[in-house]
């Protein structure tokens, strides 16, 4: 099932578009070393070639703080913040809801580059990446710590969005570990290692807090504690060097110029972050909204709702894998990327309706597992074509920062519209709102079928 709020593929923002692994680790080692960027310099041991295999502790270190980080992103998203905000404000929580996240989400959109830059440039002695990881924890500790207490929804706003800072300041510590520190042979390897345990804090989530709905404090600090042990585990096994004293330092203004680029000019990479705007717009409908869904229209208790929701996963996350790595192997066996995205398009579509009409949980778990293929037809192939149809390969890193844009922006915007579809009719209209999002989806199809630089 579907559930995590504004990410398409399905348990993780390990497996989230702009966050998956690999191509994190990519963007980075671009960013680091291609020539004539900023940032090519390197020391020896971080060139490419000369990083050493990385053994079972750092893997096992690795997947653990992955996890936790993921706990910490989806556990409020996919249920604390739904649960706690329908306590709050039950006759209006559909539109607080999305205030709080979309809110939040925005300041996470615009801080991302930022914090991005300012690590990459960090020379303390102790590290180029540990101290943003290590801050951005007790940000993220700050902010649940106030989400769990505020009596209200404004300042449940203003404590997401430290949240979401933390995760933005996290990330930029974090995401570069794969390109840094792992050779490119062990890469895929441990990039998805770490898509399994995100995963799995994915489908735990909404599990782990049906069980805490008794106890508000504990449910939004475990997610920060958990991931604090993973932080001590890796500060003691990932080795961290200041920044080469060579390192310029960007602007900010520099920063957000470079996701400037021609649609006209690139119309095919235009096309391509427009599909999986669309495609992400109309899945943020469904992921951020279900919980309410299972409440007003199935009749669960929140604990019911979450459990339900983190079975279901469990089993459209099998579907999920399943569609990503038989599509990824048969596309580049026929060397064909647009069949793959119009399946996904269609699964997507008619999980959306599905689920839409669903009178039981019986049939919106079906919805969920097409979703859940679909999303896994979807991300065999999507960033292989995103990435045949770079305008400039050799700047890889400026193209792929705005291709995750198209992931990252709907995530924002569409739980705030959301209520406005679900006030139709007198409230409370989700098969409205799931039917959007099919549409949206089926636009995904006719923006891949206007490309002409990939079959």
């Amino acid at each position: 099932m579907t559930t995590q709020q504004p990410s398409l593929p399905d348990l993780s923002p390990a497996q989230i578009l702009p966050d998956a692994s690999e191509a994190v680790a990519e963007h980075a080692l671009h960013r680091d070393t291609a020539p004539g960027s900023p940032h090519h310099a390197l020391r020896p041991e971080q060139d490419p070639e000369n990083i050493p295999r990385v053994g079972a502790g750092f893997i096992a270190t690795y997947m653990f703080a992955y996890f936790g980080l993921n706990l910490v992103m989806l556990m409020p998203a996919l249920f604390s913040l739904a649960y706690k905000v329908q306590l709050i404000d039950p006759a209006g929580k559909d539109a607080s809801l999305g205030l709080v996240i979309g809110l939040g989400g925005i300041i996470g959109l615009v801080l991302g580059p930022i914090a991005g830059v300012l690590s990459d440039g960090t020379r303390l002695a102790w590290g180029r990446r540990r101290p943003w990881i290590l801050g951005g924890l007790l940000l993220a500790t700050a902010g649940a710590l106030v989400v769990a207490v505020v009596p209200t929804i404004p300042l449940m706003i203003a404590g997401w969005s430290i949240c979401q800072l933390a995760v933005a300041v996290i990330s930029a510590g974090f995401n570069p570990v794969l390109a840094e520190r792992v050779p490119s042979a062990q890469r895929g390897k441990v990039g998805a290692l770490g898509g399994v345990a995100a995963s799995f804090a994915g489908v735990g989530a909404s599990l782990i807090g049906s069980f805490l709905t008794g106890n508000i404090l504990l449910l939004f600090m475990l997610p920060p504690v958990v991931f604090a042990i993973g932080v001590l585990l890796f500060v003691f096994v990932v080795k961290d060097t200041p920044a080469p004293a060579g390192t310029p330092r960007l602007a900010v203004a520099d920063v957000f110029k470079s996701f400037w680029f021609n649609p006209r000019k690139h119309a095919d990479f235009a096309l391509v972050f427009l599909g999986k705007f669309l495609l992400q717009f109309g899945f943020s409908f469904f992921s951020t909204f279900s919980f309410y869904f299972l409440l007003d229209r199935l009749g669960f208790t929140p604990e019911q709702a979450g459990q339900s929701l983190a079975a279901a996963g469990g089993i459209s996350l099998l579907a999920m894998m399943g569609f990503a790595v038989i599509g990824g192997f048969l596309s580049d066996r026929l060397k064909r990327r647009k069949p793959f995205i119009y399946l996904a398009v269609a699964l997507i579509a008619a999980g959306l309706v599905t689920v839409s009409v669903a009178p039981d949980i019986t049939l919106f778990i079906v919805g969920g597992v097409l979703l859940s293929a679909g999303t896994g037809a979807f991300t065999s192939v999507d960033l292989a074509m995103a990435t045949d149809l770079l305008p400039e390969p050799e700047k890889a890193g400026k193209y792929m920062s705005i291709y995750y844009l198209s992931s990252g922006i709907p995530g924002a915007l569409a739980p705030i519209i959301a209520p406005v579809i679900i006030a139709f009719g007198g409230g409370g209209n989700y098969p409205a709102l799931f039917i959007s999002g099919a549409l949206l989806a089926v636009g995904t199809a006719v923006t891949t079928w206007r490309i002409r630089g990939v079959r």
